[in-house]
């Protein structure tokens, strides 16, 4: 649903609040969200089992939320696969060898200025890469309850219970 380039990827506010700005992009919220059990998504998983107990005749709050690894689901195993071989490697090898050859130091005045010149630029990747992922096919399998098509269309079809 997102993918935010931003100064921290572990800060529980930054992720409650990208939540929120999705639902409040989208205007619906998942009937069930699956997370792993690092503490940046304590929050966000606090506010959704909110949301869902508020939204619905009965507490749904139980049945809202699922904390498992992530090595679980290979789907999104199978994104951040893609994502880093097609995406982010380039960067992620860009910043090291700035660090190697002591043009980078990590200190706060290089990381904004890492941010100011490349933020955009990252961000711009992300979306490519949502947009991609979004409209990829997924296929059937047997075994498994999963809906199949692509996220995008599937996510604007009505939920059945």
């Amino acid at each position: 649903m997102w993918l935010k380039c931003g100064k921290s990827n572990n800060d529980l506010r930054i992720i409650a609040q990208n939540y929120m700005q999705c639902i409040s992009e989208f205007g619906v919220f998942p009937m069930c969200l699956r997370t792993d059990c690092g503490t940046e998504n304590g929050l966000m998983a606090a506010l959704h089992c909110s949301l869902r107990s508020l939204h619905t005749d009965e507490f749904a709050g139980a049945k809202s939320h699922m904390y498992e690894t992530s090595t679980s689901n290979q789907r999104i195993e199978s994104l951040w696969s893609y994502f880093r071989k097609q995406r982010s490697q380039f960067w992620m090898d860009l910043f090291n060898d700035l660090r190697e050859s002591h043009l980078f130091n990590g200190s706060r005045q290089h990381m904004s200025l890492v941010r100011y010149c490349f933020l955009g630029v990252l961000q711009k990747e992300l979306d490519k890469c949502r947009q991609l992922w979004n409209t990829h096919t997924i296929r059937p399998v047997r075994q498994s309850k999963c809906p199949s098509g692509k996220p995008e269309a599937m996510h604007h079809l009505p939920h059945s219970t």
